[in-house]
């Protein structure tokens, strides 16, 4: 039901400078005295590594917009990148090898395609430095939570509904936070949780998704320019379609409702046509095969027993192997721009492997059964779609710790009727008919050890 959890390297920038140093001579050109100045190539390093200051992160963006010797250079990593994954891949299938050491070669060759296609996303992404143009590409139709937009190096910005925005970034912050945003064309699309997204369009629409997930009602587009979303694992090229996509640290998951989606693997450069009601994951190891599979249609029961399955490593929390365990996460930001923390645990079923739909019914319940240390209030929160793209709102039920009664073990168990969720907005008013996208509960700014052993979506009372 979901996919145990597995090491990954791409996720992390910190090994960059290693694998870098370690590489052969011959395919370290890149780290060679082909940068002008030692300052540059110290301060590419330090991009792609992520420690960047501030300060050092406003001079490398300025550099790149104002000098193409600068953005070459980039390119030439991501391609030695490439070849040292192709390399690494090559060297794996046509060198004989033990069973002692077949994993640790098989891992190696996955190293290199990971920082591969993750130098790569990342000097594709030079494109939104080099822009000049301040002309409006999409406008903020909707949201929840902490909206952040930047552009050029720039400070972030906190933007509201309604604003009008120029190519850049967008971020969602927080587990709850969402955005629905409309270009011109009226193609509709939205972000939901932890996302990140560099949005441009100069005759071709071109969204760079680093993180998080974004559904997509796309208008048909003009013969010769489909809309391309990239992310570090995979790039989809759409004509007019509804779809889902996800990233995550090895792969990328695309769910098409209506449409059709051509979804190539940056891997190896294979792609495939993901028709409706199909999906498919395009992962940074190629010997995974690469095809699509008919999508189930929503569920209005579902359960998960965290004490016999291993979660998804992308929900919220932590598993101790038999439990799920609170974790913290930014709920808001505050004007200051300080964060507030709460504690809590998701479960995204479009996250699964294959994913799962769930259906806010009239009839529906949702059920935990977990525990705390200390006695403390809950809220519980539906994050919620509609089912063919689009924001369905957020909803939430706050519980007092009187509203709770503990076994002799410290065991609760509730069950909420979805109607007695409140709407945290009025453009939405009910969550019946809406695909739930997270069912969140946490503790607020308490970290009580709120721990769950079970979750249900039933129709049963």
């Amino acid at each position: 039901m979901s996919g145990g959890r597995r090491n990954t390297w791409c996720g992390s920038r910190s090994g960059l400078s290693k694998a870098f140093a370690s590489a052969p001579p011959a395919q370290a050109m890149c780290r060679s005295t082909s940068f002008s100045l030692m300052n540059d190539d110290l301060l590419l390093q330090r991009l792609l590594d992520g420690t960047l200051t501030s300060r050092e992160q406003l001079e490398v963006n300025q550099r790149l917009r104002d000098d193409a010797g600068l953005r070459a250079q980039l390119r030439e990593i991501a391609e030695q990148a490439v070849l040292m994954g192709d390399l690494a891949r090559q060297r794996d299938l046509a060198t004989p090898v033990s069973i002692s050491n077949a994993a640790d070669r098989s891992l190696g060759a996955r190293h290199w395609l990971a920082l591969a296609a993750s130098i790569a996303l990342l000097a594709a992404s030079a494109g939104f430095w080099m822009s000049r143009r301040e002309v409006p590409v999409l406008t903020l139709e909707d949201s929840s939570g902490s909206i952040v937009w930047s552009q050029r190096g720039d400070l972030r910005q906190s933007v509201a509904d309604g604003d009008q925005l120029s190519a850049g970034t967008l971020e969602t912050i927080g587990e709850t936070a969402t955005a629905q945003l409309a270009f011109a064309d009226g193609t509709l699309i939205m972000l939901s949780g932890e996302s990140e997204l560099s949005f441009s369009e100069d005759g071709q629409k071109r969204l760079l998704l680093r993180r998080g997930s974004l559904s997509a009602q796309v208008k048909p587009q003009p013969e010769g320019s489909p809309m391309l979303v990239r992310t570090p694992s995979a790039e989809a090229e759409i004509l007019g379609t509804v779809f889902n996509l996800s990233t995550r640290p090895d792969d990328t998951l695309l769910k098409v409702d209506e449409g059709l989606v051509r979804l190539r693997r940056l891997a190896d450069g294979s792609s495939i046509e993901v028709p409706a009601k199909n999906s498919a994951v395009a992962s940074l190891d190629s010997a995974l095969k690469l095809n699509s599979e008919a999508t189930p249609e929503p569920r209005s029961a579902w359960s998960f027993d965290f004490t016999t399955t291993m979660p998804p490593q992308h929900w919220r929390g932590v598993s101790d192997g038999t439990h799920i365990i609170a974790s913290p996460y930014v709920a808001s930001r505050k004007p200051s721009g300080n964060v507030v923390t709460h504690f809590g645990i998701s479960v995204r079923t479009t996250l699964l492997t294959p994913p799962v739909s769930l259906m806010a019914t009239e009839g529906g319940v949702v059920r935990y059964r977990f525990k705390q240390e200390q006695r403390a209030p809950l809220q519980v929160m539906l994050l919620t779609s509609k089912r063919h793209g689009g924001f369905g709102g957020n909803f939430e039920v706050k519980l007092s710790a009187d509203d709770l009664h503990p076994d002799r073990d410290g065991w609760c168990e509730i069950a909420i009727p979805l109607r007695e969720f409140h709407a945290l907005s009025r453009k939405h008013p009910s969550p019946t008919g809406n695909l739930l996208d997270s069912v969140l509960i946490s503790s607020f700014q308490t970290d009580t050890k709120l721990t769950v052993s079970r979750f249900e979506l039933t129709t049963q009372p």
